[in-house]
């Protein structure tokens, strides 16, 4: 079976990916939605993060289920990303233009093996920062 030009095996369940678009005007709190965004949910191993109009934020610290390793693609074309995890998660940031890019997470030996984000980032406008989330209130 083919998708998206790759090969996929069926006995093997595919890796689910869910898109979070920064679309403030149009949806999440502009003209088509007026409501709370929700604070738990289930984290697919796989997100990509498009911020064009409004900001995208990214809370892995609050969560009903993650996978051991996520990994994000974040699209900072015209405004922000801002990504919050827990306390000893080990993150990675790689990206073309580092000057966009911000760890606020104090790196720890200790977390290697526990959880880990990974994050490539492609930066335009905006800036992708990722944050502790006790930090961050």
């Amino acid at each position: 079976m083919t998708i998206h030009g790759e090969f996929v095996n069926d006995s093997t369940p595919r890796e689910r990916r869910r898109w979070l678009l920064g679309l403030d005007p149009i949806f999440e709190g502009g003209w088509l939605h007026k409501g709370r965004r929700a604070r738990q949910w289930d984290v697919e191993s796989e997100l990509i993060a498009l911020s064009l109009l409004g900001d995208v934020t990214v809370d892995l610290a609050d969560t009903k289920s993650a996978p051991a390793q996520v990994v994000i693609k974040a699209f900072a074309l015209g405004r922000d990303i801002d990504v919050s995890v827990a306390p000893g998660t080990h993150v990675e940031l790689s990206g073309p233009r580092l000057s966009h890019l911000r760890n606020d997470v104090v790196a720890d030996e200790a977390t290697q093996g526990e959880r880990s984000v990974r994050i490539e980032c492609h930066t335009f406008l905006g800036d992708v920062t990722v944050r502790v989330a006790s930090a961050q209130q």
